[in-house]
């Protein structure tokens, strides 16, 4: 092979995607470094998948269309620092083939020279044991090659990938948290993929190459989260304050990257900035959100703003982790919103916590994501909203050991998870949990959207209502009267139990008195506060 069409290009880098779909987990498990601010493995993948989208399908497309359409649709679609490197490596890519017919040898060369040179710019301080150094070290050895000569565009792309695999064995060499997780670069793991699906296609092996870069010991089974890391480092990690994950785009006049990633520098630690022109996109960490997007408004727009609160992300990573390192035989996934319940959830023993219930269900393809980032042979997913149990259940037609105890609200799925024992089967997990949830009487206390009039009791718009087992009971202007009424006629008895779990407009000393006046007037019950922190539900109640 003399050289390499538009359409050898095209496929080469359709292949390389399919690749990141297959190995997207096995990436994922990696994800330790800089911080955990969304799966590295997702993130590449989602990026590649917008940049095939902008890639010209026409059989007359030229080199130069091909590669700036991919280039084009990866800025657009980055995501996450990973992503945003690899928007860059393809613009630098796209940048060496712009008056190219076809791509030889030396052009190959230039390209992957061009595309290092592109990521390292994107980053505001770069960091060695990362993606960049992987794409570094196939760069310089298609150079080193291409000096020699004789190389065609199929052998310097096997060559470069084959250095980029011995430049990720070496990344826990030169990173202290590489070497203390036991695990190579994320996003070196990415590229390695990447340049091994390509290589595949243009080899015309199928998967034996990606196959060959996962069995070296990256990252174990696809379906293990462990990645070999061990407890001291879950520790570790769940101590650290990340911050938050800030992603935009500018919009403006004559916006140059490199101006604008120095400024950015100056309050992050992590930035990168890429793009020029009319656009720019912008990813930074900080501890606080509200400076980066100032000084971004500052300059020009600002569109496509994502914000992500590391710090809840590192929970769930550890407690993603955990349960892998703990055997990975069974888990549970929940579905809960508020930061009191997503802490209750995974102290009682979840794996993974969902973000999600009433106005916010989450997707099939979220459950489906966080059961396999739980890593076990068996999960059981508690959806804690009556309208996220069918979303559930069509996860347990996607993937096979998945199950789901029909938790209607957060208490019953508080109630199904007291009940769960890590130590038995599956089967006898599944017929504990859904006994306690009959065990529960559930009530909720939220806001009327709409005037109303049910079994004969008028509501107001605004009003505070009070729903016994989904039934609107009662009404009024203070939260804490409707709720006494629920509890009232719900039936409470020296035994029972009641757990008030508290929104996030819910205020402590009221429900703290309301908890008193509770235990005055059924004396012998037992009244436990929760700071659960959900929206849209000032107060949230069971009795058992």
């Amino acid at each position: 092979m003399s050289h390499l069409t538009a359409d050898d290009l095209r496929q080469a880098f359709a292949a390389a995607t399919r690749a990141l779909e297959r190995h997207r987990e096995a990436i994922n498990a990696l994800n330790v470094f800089p911080v955990p601010d969304g799966d590295t493995g997702t993130n590449m993948l989602l990026t590649m998948r917008s940049a095939m989208e902008r890639c010209p399908t026409a059989t007359d497309s030229t080199l130069a269309e091909v590669a700036g359409g991919l280039a084009d649709g990866a800025f657009w679609g980055a995501r996450g620092n990973s992503g945003v490197i690899l928007s860059q490596f393809l613009k630098g890519f796209a940048e060496a083939l712009e008056e190219k017919q076809v791509c030889r040898a030396a052009d190959l060369a230039w390209a992957f020279s061009l595309a290092s040179d592109a990521a390292y710019q994107a980053v505001g301080q770069p960091v060695e044991g990362t993606m960049l150094t992987v794409i570094r070290s196939l760069s310089l050895e298609s150079q080193e090659c291409q000096e020699g000569g004789g190389e065609g565009p199929r052998d310097l792309w096997e060559k470069a990938f084959r250095a980029g695999q011995e430049a990720l064995d070496r990344t826990p060499e030169q990173l202290p948290v590489l070497r203390e997780a036991g695990v190579v670069d994320a996003g070196g793991m990415g590229v390695v993929v990447i340049m091994g699906g390509a290589l595949a296609h243009l080899n015309g092996t199928g998967d034996e190459q990606v196959a060959m870069a996962v069995a070296r010991g990256y990252t174990g089974s696809d379906a293990s989260r462990t990645a070999g890391l061990d407890a001291h480092y879950l520790d570790s990690v769940s101590q650290i304050q990340w911050g938050y994950c800030i992603q935009f785009v500018i919009t403006g006049e004559d916006l140059a990257a490199e101006s604008i990633r120095h400024q950015f520098v100056e309050i992050s630690e992590s930035a990168v900035v890429v793009g020029g022109g009319r656009s720019v996109r912008v990813h930074v960490h900080a501890p606080d959100p509200g400076p980066a997007l100032s000084l971004g408004a500052s300059l020009g727009q600002l569109n496509q703003i994502d914000i992500q609160n590391m710090n809840q992300q590192n929970r769930e990573f550890a407690a993603g982790l955990s349960t892998a390192v703990s055997g990975g035989e069974l888990a549970v996934v929940a579905v809960a919103s508020g930061d009191g319940l997503d802490a209750l959830f995974r102290e009682v023993g979840c794996a993974v916590v969902v973000s999600g219930g009433q106005t916010m269900n989450p997707s099939v393809r979220d459950i489906l994501e966080a059961v396999e980032s739980a890593g076990a042979k068996h999960t059981i997913i508690l959806p804690n909203n009556k309208n996220v149990i069918a979303t559930a259940e069509q996860v347990v037609k996607a993937k096979n050991g998945v199950y789901v105890v029909p938790s209607d609200s957060v208490p019953r799925g508080v109630a199904a998870m007291l009940a769960f024992n890590p130590e038995e089967s599956a089967e006898n997990n599944l017929a504990s949990m859904n006994s306690a949830l009959a065990g529960i009487v559930a009530i909720e206390v939220t806001k009327a959207v709409r005037p109303a009039t049910v079994d004969k009791l008028k509501v107001a718009a605004g009003q505070y209502i009070g729903l016994l087992e989904g039934k609107i009971v009662a009404a009024g202007e203070v939260p804490e009267q409707v709720l006494e009424s629920a509890l009232a006629l719900a039936g409470m008895s020296p035994s029972h139990v009641v757990t008030l779990y508290l929104g996030a407009a819910a205020d402590r000393d009221d429900a703290e008195a309301l908890s008193q006046r509770l235990e005055q007037r059924h004396p012998g019950i037992q009244v436990d506060l929760v700071d659960g922190g959900q929206p849209h539900y000032h107060y949230l109640a069971s009795v058992e």
